[in-house]
């Protein structure tokens, strides 16, 4: 009868422990789903234009590319500087006038 209810014990405190495992991970993705996101079309296409200028599509196409590779950091961190530098402004009001040109 001890055997029996320490068994019980153990699992329910199993059950406990993934359920609150369970419920901590869900948290973020929750939060992250409620923030607006709101970027323009032109936004998006910029920011697309920098990641293929820094080379960040070739890893794409790979076929099992390490993503913890010095090449694909250093290429990460072209795109962290162009997003956050003057070239992104460059490329979205470049977009942008190409977007009122083909209205």
């Amino acid at each position: 009868m001890k055997t029996a209810s320490t068994l019980r014990s153990a699992l329910l405190s199993l059950a406990l422990v993934a359920g609150l495992a369970q419920a901590g991970a869900a948290q973020p993705a929750d939060q992250a789903a409620s923030r607006p996101q709101d970027l323009t079309r032109a936004e998006v296409v910029a920011d697309f234009n920098l990641w293929h200028r820094a080379g960040l599509d070739q890893f794409m196409n790979t076929p099992g590319f390490d993503f913890n590779s010095a090449e694909y950091h250093q290429a990460l961190a072209v795109y962290q500087s162009l997003r956050s530098g003057p070239a992104y402004a460059e490329e979205l009001a470049k977009v942008r006038a190409a977007a009122g040109s083909a209205r």
